[in-house]
């Protein structure tokens, strides 16, 4: 399959024949962002996810994405949003629905994949560059991301940050405290924080088993947290926005959108005063 009409090579720094994570949640959201190796990659995750359908929980993530991305920009008047850690902008990402609402809404995209970047800055080529970039950049690199979006962003307004799925990297001794704290200070009042971050709910050997084994497939280890634990960390120095920290379809659910349970995922929506 073609990424976006581009022929499978065309798009400098990207195999075709070897798959990648970005492209096969694209899969599972129904993107076109993706090719065969990425689709037989699918079949496995499908096998091996420890929730046992990794479609639904991709697309419960996206559903509570485009809600919160939606409530700031309809309700809460933000304009602008600095989305840290978001994989491949395909299907209803952050710019597509605060732009569907506010049609001059400026999205900066940060990811430190560089698979990722080539394949977003192919797909966001005909959008202008002052109003929707994407940078390639490491979040612990937080100087130069906020350097590089303050050319796009207007840190003298309200902005909304997205973190979704990128924290439950970092185990506390990394510091994730300190990283939320200094995104918090570089924005100005008025300004939203929205995350998702896996939730541990209660003793659950096989979620256990299930997690190490993801670990060792992704290389990375992921650290679920309890609901406590994830107010904590998000939330800090913030006010907290209803319904405060929930699992992904209970955040301000809409009508029709009920559905098959996804796996424990936390996320919310704080503002800072």
């Amino acid at each position: 399959m073609a990424v976006e009409n581009a022929a499978p090579g065309e798009i400098e720094g990207v195999d075709p024949e070897v798959p990648h994570v970005s492209r096969v949640f694209d899969l599972m959201l129904g993107g076109t962002a993706n090719f065969p190796a990425d689709r037989a990659a699918a079949e496995y995750a499908f096998a091996s996810w420890p929730g046992g359908d990794v479609r639904v929980d991709i697309q419960a993530a996206r559903g509570a994405l485009v809600r919160i991305v939606r409530h700031l920009a309809a309700e809460e008047g933000v304009r602008q949003f600095l989305d840290i850690g978001t994989g491949l902008p395909t299907m209803n990402n952050t710019h597509q629905v605060a732009r569907s609402i506010v049609p001059d809404a400026r999205t900066v995209y940060v990811d430190k994949d560089p698979v990722v970047v080539a394949h977003a800055r192919h797909l966001l080529a005909d959008l202008p560059q002052d109003e929707v970039r994407y940078l390639h950049a490491d979040v612990k690199d937080l100087d130069r991301i906020l350097d590089e979006a303050r050319t796009v962003l207007d840190f003298d307004r309200p902005i909304g940050v997205i973190l979704f799925g990128i924290l439950h990297f970092f185990p506390d001794d990394q510091g994730p405290a300190e990283l939320m704290k200094r995104i918090v200070d570089a924005v100005p009042s008025g300004s939203h924080v929205a995350f998702s971050q896996f939730a541990r709910v209660g003793e659950d050997a096989a979620m256990d088993e299930a997690f190490e084994l993801l670990n060792q497939q992704w290389g990375e280890s992921v650290v679920r947290r309890t609901r406590e634990e994830a107010a904590e960390l998000y939330f800090a120095g913030l006010e907290p926005v209803e319904p405060g920290v929930v699992e992904l379809p209970d955040w301000r659910p809409e009508a029709g959108e009920a559905g098959p349970r996804p796996m424990p995922m936390w996320c919310g929506l704080a503002r800072k005063a």
